[in-house]
């Protein structure tokens, strides 16, 4: 299979960092690293919205691959019916699975309408957002009641929010506003090992988001 735009951009990123043989875990420690020098590159020239899209969903799934290997699955089509719309991960979850949505640089209202829209099966947003403004409180307020537990960008972006906008809790009274390092170990700090077809598995709880 010939590369993608989107591999060869990875790859390049990777490389520059001197991350191009570590693992999963060890390229999303370096999340905030690899955005940034991502923007320096679309800066230069701008990244296909469709390549940037691909680059993000790999770059979020390193954090998922890290903390609930066993359990997160693409939304894909399913007997012919699609369920891309939720957006384009979900996580076993107890007792209802929780869905991640992921974005790149701007959210516009594609990250609002996404998700499923109940808070007994909630939604993550996973973000490269890069426009503060696209995240005032009201905003924020109004993907809480789309169901969204929490909405993960990059430490530059949610330092440049407003304190209004910071102080926006989730269903559990817990931080809407999230910066994308803490994805992978807020999933293990919501999740417990559950029995699933006769193995351990890390299955994750809305209750403990």
């Amino acid at each position: 299979m010939s590369k993608t735009r989107a591999d060869e951009l990875i790859e390049q990123v990777l490389a520059d960092l001197r991350l191009a043989d570590a693992g999963p875990a060890a390229c999303y420690a370096a999340i905030d690293a690899v955005v940034a020098h991502l923007a320096e590159i679309n800066r230069v020239k701008t990244i296909a919205e469709n390549t940037t899209g691909t680059i993000s969903e790999r770059l979020c799934e390193w954090g998922l691959k890290e903390s609930v290997p066993d359990t997160y699955y693409p939304l894909r089509s399913f007997q012919g019916i699609k369920w891309d719309w939720l957006g384009d991960f979900g996580i076993v979850g107890y007792p209802l699975n929780v869905f991640v949505s992921v974005k790149s640089f701007k959210a516009k209202e594609r990250l609002l309408v996404s998700g499923s829209g109940n808070p007994l099966a909630p939604t993550l947003g996973w973000g490269l957002f890069d426009a503060p403004g696209e995240f005032g409180a009201s905003r924020l307020a109004t993907m809480r009641l789309r169901g969204f537990l929490a909405i993960y960008m990059p430490e530059r972006t949610a330092s440049a929010l407003g304190a209004d906008a910071r102080d926006i809790r989730n269903i559990n009274g817990n931080p809407l506003v999230r910066e994308l390092a803490a994805f992978p170990r807020d999933l293990v700090a919501s999740s417990e090992e559950f029995l699933l077809g006769g193995r351990k598995v890390r299955m994750v709880s809305a209750s403990h988001f």
